[in-house]
């Protein structure tokens, strides 16, 4: 063999080099890709690698005297060789492609293999579901009928018949417990478990059921000693469903009791509806902690339910107290609403059910129930706690992160919703229209102060259901059509308001923003431009009459407001030279008052009114087109493109 020239011997010490360097390279990256795997791969560390996988032992470093050769000058069985990759040039591959690419799957086959999923304890229609549930069901109507059955035939005593009913709920709680401490912890949807929820769900629903006997029929317990026992006797068995984290039972502890309490006591009354408040928050920490919406419906339903029943119920019986109960079960239910935004922002939509249902039967039972000031106040307390709460998720920085954007939005629905309603209660009907307007006006105030599109979207429903009232009751259209006396003070005021909030609600709209570009939104302008120039007319038509109550007045009304409106629409057309928007209503209400002018104040008006209305409408006119024509030279003198077009 030859001896390698000087050249050709540097080249193979750099070859040598070079593959040197790639096995550092090799085995750092197979280090850190070995370090990785663990992480990425939790659930399958103690799985065993097939053995296609195993690494291969370490190969001896090639001799100095072999020179590194390129991939195409590799020895066929060498090839072959290479051609298979070895547990750690596989995990080198691995480590290339975390990068941009999936991480490959260590051991083939393992995807097809399905992950268990998990089902909570009691879900499913499986036979023995079915038949443990229906089984204490039944168990537990059995347990009331035998109560009623004794107290409609005077068996044994009253105090024997709570006894045993107590002592028949223990035993029926101590099975559901020992069922459950006998079914395997890592089966949870075990027949034994299943059986231990309804077991204990039966016992802690009679346990209920004869604490509510106990109160209600007996008189055993007194109503606030009858309440506490029966709160104790729903946390625990809350409780107990929150330890085994089972939903199913705390559902049934709920519903169980009920839907049996007004079993018992045949009537809904303020004990009945105080049984189900304390239901409710006692359920309201457990669905909370485990954000069991279902529980959250469950304990909230059936409130709102007997409250309602109990607001219709009061239209025949005058009963204060279940009055005040009625408040205070709405008043709970909005702060446990609240709460649960609070806690579970992700159930949001659940508390938004609550928010909405809790306050309904107030509005029901202070008009049914009460006079119209205690009715009134009622309503007026409402309208504080949901403003209150309304005004802490939107203005606190704390709440403001918690509570979400929907729900804040509900909140101030509902505090809408229950002002008009304390306003129709607490007022008569010829004042609805100008007190919600007023409060049309207070709103539009701060929507534009607080830039709020929901303010204003409550405003505009407070304007347009104030003025339709007011169109009713305070300013009929016959006012201005006809003389048959003055609509006096209150007239006046209903115009001015109507006017006021026509112009308070788009220029609110465009500080939002929501009506930037009048093409665009060419009907909200116009239905304020009616409800302005119906304001005006309705204001100066009042004020004229009260100042002379005849038919001069009325004359005189019409005569002036035919030429506010010629004034007005020439201010519309002067100060619109170059806004195009101006211009088009100058020219509009320039032919509304020509409209009037000649359909109605030629026909009603006559003699010197008649002659007066035209004179001053055409010198108006007149004056103004000269106005109009000088202020456009001044405005552009050598380009009139600024009056072209309306």
């Amino acid at each position: 063999m030859s001896q390698p020239q000087p050249g050709e011997a540097l080249q193979l010490v750099a070859g040598e080099l070079q593959a040197i360097g790639q096995r550092l390279t090799y085995l750092g990256n197979l280090v850190q890709a070995q370090l990785q795997a663990p992480q990425q791969f939790p659930h399958y560390q103690a799985a065993p690698a097939p053995q296609q996988h195993q690494p291969a032992p370490p190969q001896q470093p090639a001799p100095p005297q072999q020179p590194a050769v390129a991939p195409h000058q590799v020895a066929p069985d060498q090839q072959d060789a290479a051609a298979q990759p070895t547990g750690h040039e596989a995990g080198f591959d691995a480590a290339q492609q975390q990068v941009g690419a999936p991480y490959p799957q260590p051991y083939p086959g393992l995807s097809q293999i399905p992950e268990p999923s998990p089902q909570p304890a009691g879900t499913g229609l499986e036979p023995s579901r079915v038949l443990a549930w229906v089984g204490a069901g039944v168990t537990l109507l059995g347990v009331v009928f035998l109560l009623v059955l004794a107290v409609q035939q005077d068996w044994l005593g009253p105090g024997a018949r709570v006894a045993g009913g107590a002592v028949l709920a223990a035993l029926l709680v101590a099975a559901g417990w020992w069922m459950h401490r006998r079914s395997a912890p890592d089966q949870p949807g075990a027949a034994g478990r299943i059986a231990g929820f309804a077991l204990a769900t039966t016992g802690f629903g009679a346990l209920f059921v004869d604490v509510v006997a106990a109160t209600a029929l007996y008189d055993y317990l007194s109503v606030p000693a009858g309440l506490g026992v029966g709160l104790v006797v729903s946390v625990a068995g809350l409780a107990l469903a929150d330890r085994w984290r089972a939903q199913p039972l705390a559902l049934g502890v709920v519903l169980s009791s009920a839907i049996c309490a007004p079993l018992i006591t045949w009537s809904v009354d303020s004990l009945l509806v105080s049984f189900l408040v304390l239901l409710q928050v006692a359920a309201t920490p457990v669905q909370v902690r485990r954000g069991w919406a279902g529980l959250a419906l469950a304990a909230g339903i059936p409130t709102v339910l007997a409250t309602l029943a109990a607001s219709v119920r009061g239209m025949w019986v005058n009963d204060t107290t279940l009055v005040a109960t009625i408040f205070v079960a709405a008043v709970l239910g909005v702060a446990v609403a609240a709460i649960t935004a609070a806690a579970r922002p992700a159930s949001d939509w659940t508390a938004i059910g609550l928010l909405v249902a809790a306050p309904t039967p107030t509005f029901l039972a202070g008009p049914l129930m009460l006079e119209r000031p205690a009715a009134g106040t009622i309503g007026g307390g409402m309208v504080v706690l949901l403003l209150a709460i309304w005004a802490t998720g939107r203005f606190t920085p704390a709440f403001r992160s918690r509570l979400s954007t929907r729900f804040v939005m509900a909140v101030g629905g509902m505090a809408a919703v229950a002002a008009v309603q304390t306003t129709l209660v607490f007022l008569d009907s010829s004042s609805w229209g100008t007190a919600l307007l007023c409060e049309a006006l207070l709103l539009s105030v701060g929507a534009f102060v607080l830039r709020s599109a929901g303010v204003l979207l409550g405003a505009t429903f407070y304007a347009a259901f104030g003025f339709l009232l007011t169109f009713i009751y305070e300013l009929p259209i016959t006012v201005l059509l006809w003389y048959h006396g003055g609509t006096g003070v209150r007239g006046l005021l209903a115009g001015l308001l109507i006017a006021l909030v026509a112009l308070a609600l788009p220029v609110t709209a465009v500080r939002i923003g929501k009506l930037a570009e009048l093409p665009e939104s060419l009907l909200p302008w116009a239905v304020s431009g009616m409800a302005l120039l119906y304001g005006t007319a309705s204001a100066t038509m009042a004020a004229c009459l009260l100042v002379q109550d005849a038919r001069a007045g009325f004359l005189t009304g019409h005569i002036l407001i035919t030429l506010s409106w010629v004034v007005a629409a020439i201010a519309l057309l002067l100060r619109g030279v170059r806004v195009k928007h101006l211009r088009i209503a100058g020219m509009v209400l320039i032919a509304v008052s020509l409209a009037k002018l000649v359909l109605f104040d030629l026909a009603t008006l006559d003699g010197v009114a008649r002659v007066i209305a035209f004179l001053c409408a055409g010198l108006i006119l007149l004056a103004a087109g000269s106005a109009y024509a000088r202020l456009l030279t001044k405005t552009n003198p050598t380009d009139g493109s600024a009056g072209k077009g309306p």
